[in-house]
């Protein structure tokens, strides 16, 4: 069978796993897991490890574990042969690159493409260009990186060069966090002075920002012409600990569709309007905000916020990066994420209506910033879903361990706009 594809710089091709008899295997012909099915030989490993993280220490990239290339240059897919037991296979690579990669890959996903009952199939490896690198490998003690075609090691120079780089990268995120802080922090302003003059009993303004970044530089051309961007959603409903949590609001207003701006798609409010703003950029940047101007109390004085509206925001900002990451092929691309809350003390936050009475109040200082988190593709969201809740909490002086579970397929299948 032939296959249409070409290796490049962003993809390998390995037909199977790489072999060298050593001393003992007199007549070995193949890796073990070729052979007998329990371990993958060191060699193998090394091989195939090292790809990856030539990937990392470049631009990111993808191999595929069962597919022959011609010896002709340049190389292409020449057939298929499938491995016995891809999903276990998968699942020993996936934990080699924990134990020998260093620093860890921020960026991998492997997985298993069956091509039989038996399990017999094929391994797809992903990983991303990364802001932690240079990698190496500990059991080789060599850094790897991609030139062309092929997986080289890297001299001194280079590797001063890629750390050099990467702090000037690193420099970059940190700018466009700052900047997204400071006009969080310009438009709250706006909304206390717009506060000014109301009854001291009204509840004070609230602003609460969740932005999402690429971890390395991104271009979107034209963004303003790529309405399919744009994800659209709506309220859901989410399991906590096992019970239903409805998260309406504010994420029935998912569904607006963006306005142009300059190399932007956003769907704005006012500053003295209560809604939701969301910013799509051309970096790639990704950024929805909660704006409630100061209001009459509805229960006290306190200024409230829930977790349905914070985790909204997060499953809002997920699923439209999600939703880039489909539509741009941006499946290695790492972001970062950032949420802050903007409010006045006293501030509780509750679950719902029927617990005010016995809300958490947050003992952090005002705004509040979590710590900044990880969107690797191929993550188990809940648990970043649980984790935030569980910082929030922790804000409060309070330990929990909460399982959630978000409908992250239902959610984005409702694709874009």
């Amino acid at each position: 069978m032939r296959i249409a594809a070409r290796e490049t710089g962003e993809l390998e091709f390995k037909g199977t796993l790489p072999f060298v008899p050593t001393r003992g295997q007199p007549a070995a012909v193949a890796d073990r897991w070729i052979e007998k099915g329990d371990r993958v030989g060191e060699y193998a490993r090394d091989q195939v490890l090292s790809e990856l993280v030539a990937f990392a220490n470049a631009d990111g990239g993808t191999l595929v574990l069962g597919v022959h290339e011609t010896k002709d240059e340049p190389r292409r897919a020449e057939r298929l042969e499938a491995l016995p037991n891809c999903e276990e296979l998968a699942k020993r690579f996936l934990d080699a690159a924990e134990d020998v990669v260093e620093p860890r890959l921020p960026s991998i996903e492997i997985r298993a493409v069956a091509a039989s009952d038996a399990g017999d199939g094929y391994v797809v490896m992903r990983v991303g260009k990364s802001l932690a690198g240079p990698h190496r490998l500990t059991t080789t003690r060599e850094f790897y990186v991609r030139r062309g075609e092929r997986a080289s090691k890297m001299n001194v120079r280079e590797i001063t060069a890629r750390t050099l780089e990467l702090a000037r990268i690193g420099d970059r995120i940190e700018a466009v966090f700052a900047e997204r802080h400071e006009a969080a922090g310009a438009a709250y302003q706006t909304l206390l002075r717009g506060s000014s003059g109301k009854p001291t009993d009204w509840v004070k303004p609230l602003l609460v920002r969740v932005t999402a970044m690429p971890t390395i530089p991104q271009n979107i051309p034209i963004v303003t012409q790529r309405p399919d961007l744009w994800w659209i959603g709506r309220g859901f409903t989410m399991s906590v600990d096992g019970n239903e949590y409805k998260c309406s609001y504010p994420a029935r207003s998912f569904n607006q569709r963006p306005s142009v701006r300059l190399r932007s798609l956003v769907c704005d409010v006012a500053d003295q309007e209560e809604g939701i703003s969301r910013l799509v950029r051309a970096d790639g940047l990704v950024e929805f905000r909660l704006i409630h101007p100061a209001r009459a109390a509805m229960r006290g004085s306190d200024s409230r916020v829930y977790f349905s509206w914070i985790i909204s925001l997060v499953v809002g900002a997920v699923a439209q990066v999600e939703c880039l990451r489909t539509q741009l092929a941006w499946d290695a691309v790492e972001y970062g994420l950032e949420a802050q809350i903007w409010s006045t003390p006293p501030l509780g936050i509750f679950w719902n209506d029927d617990g005010y009475s016995s809300g958490l109040s947050l003992r952090a200082d005002l705004p509040l910033g979590l710590p900044r988190y990880s969107l690797a593709s191929g993550e188990d969201y809940d648990v970043l879903i649980a984790t935030i809740v569980r910082d929030l909490m922790n804000s409060c002086g309070v330990s929990s361990e909460i399982v959630c579970k978000v409908p992250w397929n239902d959610l984005l299948k409702q694709g874009a706009a």
